[in-house]
């Protein structure tokens, strides 16, 4: 069973959504800080880029772009006792970031992005302080080698970026699981105590 990093908050907001115009419609069944679920029918393919209006209830409008990453599909004659839709996963800043300046798309560069200061300090208690970190990795990474490894506190809009070694690789359909060290764990550390306020 897959363990969820981030709490699900339930929530229902009006969602206009489309990959060019806001043709179709739905509401958020939840949300958390690295995604919503979105109640709808018909259900857009997995892996479609979406842009996407959320309506507020102080009659706001929050504007953003997500990937569809997994979907519900219900048969027509249980949809009055199952919710069909799809879970939209939010853009991070550096994925934005890696279309607009394309070398940032080093096979080289990895990415932990943590949306909360909650998220980070957990990460940091759990595995950052002990001199490195796990990411997955949508390319295959050699044990041995030298990667980048950005770390984007989003909530602070600040990253950071240091140089680890791959210590292990896990592989798994599609991605793999890459198990990294610190080259200069003190100068890593120093950077997340200050994005911490340590």
């Amino acid at each position: 069973m897959e363990k969820r990093r981030h709490r699900r908050y339930a929530r229902r907001f009006r969602v206009k959504f489309g990959e060019k115009t806001l043709q179709q419609s739905g509401f958020t069944s939840d949300v958390s800080a690295t995604g919503m679920f979105v109640v709808t029918q018909p259900v857009p393919k997995l892996g479609t880029r979406l842009h996407v209006e959320v309506s507020m209830d102080n009659d706001r409008m929050l504007y953003f772009e997500g990937m569809v990453a997994r979907m519900a599909l219900v048969a027509p004659e249980l949809r009055s006792v199952m919710k069909g839709g799809f879970g939209l996963r939010f853009l991070t800043g550096a994925e934005l970031m890696a279309e607009m300046v394309p070398h940032l798309r080093d096979p080289k560069r990895l990415v932990l992005a943590y949306g909360t200061a909650e998220a980070l300090h957990e990460a940091y208690e759990k595995e950052l302080k002990r001199g490195g970190a796990f990411v997955w990795s949508d390319r295959e990474q050699a044990v041995s080698s030298i990667v980048n490894l950005e770390i984007d506190a989003q909530f602070s809009g600040r990253q950071l970026a240091f140089e680890c070694r791959v210590v292990h690789v896990v592989p798994e359909p599609g991605r793999w699981g890459v198990a990294l060290m610190f080259l200069d764990p003190n100068a890593a550390l120093a950077g997340l105590s200050g994005l911490l306020g340590k």
